[in-house]
């Protein structure tokens, strides 16, 4: 019992990290496009809505960092990936389901950091799932459940997270930061979200459940 308690608290700690160093070097790699595109149209929609959201009231904080995260991962990752996940590769399904959910945001600025966040968040519901299976295998009764619902259980934590890191770490950042040297910390934070990825993919890919042919239950 002690174990399970250490590792999920392990599992759920990386979890969190991850959707902080996310948010952060998205964060950076946004601010730095709109100093380089300021004085264009989406940029200038986009800006007055981000200077709205340090105005909201404790509902749309309630919105923003638990209804939203729950209800777009259920929507996108539980629903969208895993029935593109039924039909084609992984890849296509997370690519389908990453536009669909970068698309549904308002603005243009949005809907290409939530095109990239959504690759990123497919991969973390579909191959951590089957890592855990490799490892934790007979020994932990949380596995019992279906793939799809470990998964959307950590993607619902990393969302809120990112939403989370959004409202409460961005703001912190200096506001005359020179753009070169955002664009710099974005890629940098950014390569470390994608080498977790690309670990995750190898981790899952060395479980004989990542080359199951049948439907991801």
């Amino acid at each position: 019992m002690r174990k399970r308690t250490i590792r999920v608290t392990l599992n759920t700690a990386a979890l969190i990290v991850l959707g902080l160093i996310m948010q952060t070097g998205g964060a950076y790699l946004v601010n730095a496009a709109c100093k380089l595109c300021a004085d264009t149209e989406p940029v200038i929609k986009y800006m007055e809505y981000m200077a709205n959201i340090t105005q909201i009231g404790h509902r749309q904080y309630i919105h923003i960092l638990f209804v939203a995260p729950i209800l777009e991962e259920l929507v996108f990752r539980l629903i969208f990936l895993r029935a593109g996940r039924m039909v084609m590769p992984f890849w296509a399904a997370n690519l389908v389901q990453a536009l669909l959910f970068g698309f549904y945001h308002r603005f243009m600025v949005q809907r290409i950091y939530g095109f990239v966040m959504g690759l990123i968040i497919g991969c973390v519901f579909y191959y951590c799932p089957l890592i855990y299976r490799k490892r934790y295998s007979g020994t932990d009764s949380l596995l019992d459940l279906p793939d799809s619902l470990i998964g959307v259980g950590l993607t619902i934590i990393l969302h809120m997270t990112i939403n989370a890191g959004g409202l409460f770490v961005s703001p912190l950042f200096p506001a005359d930061t020179p753009m070169p040297v955002q664009f710099i910390m974005g890629t940098l934070l950014m390569a470390v979200v994608v080498s977790v990825c690309v670990v995750l993919k190898k981790q899952a890919s060395q479980n004989s459940l990542y080359d199951r042919s049948d439907r991801m239950d």
